[in-house]
């Protein structure tokens, strides 16, 4: 019988084709994003270097916040993702926050992070959009801005609950009666998800894996900048910090990995 050597060039090529398309893991159609109908990228981190781009990013509030230290090193860089390492050194619990003020700040537009959640009871990460002016003046999202969460994710509370198939969003206003919404997804805790806002004029829209989670409003009328964290604070909301602590830098499981960044605005001809 003769040998169809086509089909082995095709399935060859096939194969090629998926080794090519994929990094770390991920096919080339899992890394895009698509965009709202008539958004186009104008801003983005796709982690591609050995460290932090400190022309889009620096690290925020650094030295002690809550029940940790922010520091540098718990940020890294490599094979196309950023990695926030929340670990213990010498008894002292160290963790990093990133953000782009005065860097990259907007108002309106989609924003949307690929995210993959490893976290510990005692922290929490997130995805969030911040005011440089937040409630000043009181009681005005549109001129003083909001703190947008875009997500924040635990494992735990303080009863030690598994909490790590929620999803929280929330609005945050100087002075006003802060909004939420949780969701929830029992696949948020392995693997990396997408989250993304829309904010237009009239309201926001989270998304979470494509899907509408929420909707709310009012908004800020005025620009605001990213910021990626993880935080830690004993006997919180994301409950205790284990006894021993979160290990060593090197071989800590406590992880925020960041796949890409990325902002939409609309298309010239979209506006009005």
């Amino acid at each position: 019988m003769p040998v169809n050597f086509s089909n082995f060039v095709t399935a060859g090529l096939a194969l090629l084709a998926l080794v090519l398309t994929t990094c770390n893991g991920l096919t080339a159609a899992e890394r895009s994003a698509t965009p709202p109908v008539g958004y186009q990228l104008v801003w983005s981190d796709e982690f591609d270097g050995a460290e932090l781009d400190m022309s889009k990013w620096s690290h925020r509030c650094p030295g002690p916040r809550r029940d940790a230290v922010n520091v540098p090193d718990a940020v890294s860089v490599k094979d196309g993702q950023l990695t926030i390492t929340t670990y213990t050194s010498d008894g002292k619990h160290c963790t990093g926050m990133i953000g782009t003020q005065g860097k990259f700040e907007r108002c309106f537009g989609y924003w949307e992070a690929r995210i993959r959640f490893e976290d510990t009871s005692g922290m929490w990460s997130a995805f969030w959009i911040q005011t440089p002016t937040f409630g000043r003046p009181p009681n005005d999202p549109a001129a003083a801005g909001t703190e947008i969460d875009v997500i924040e994710h635990r494992v735990s509370d303080r009863t030690g609950k598994d909490l790590s198939g929620l999803i929280h969003h929330a609005l945050h206003i100087g002075g006003a009666k802060s909004q939420t919404h949780v969701a929830e997804d029992p696949n948020l805790s392995t693997g990396f998800h997408t989250f993304g806002v829309l904010w237009t004029e009239a309201e926001y829209t989270f998304f979470v894996d494509g899907k509408v989670t929420w909707k709310a409003s009012p908004v800020s009328k005025r620009t605001q900048y990213i910021i990626l964290s993880s935080e830690v604070q004993d006997n919180s909301w994301a409950g205790v910090i284990p006894a021993d602590g979160y290990g060593p830098l090197e071989s800590s499981k406590t992880r925020m990995i960041v796949d890409y960044v990325r902002f939409y605005e609309p298309k010239p001809n979209s506006r009005g």
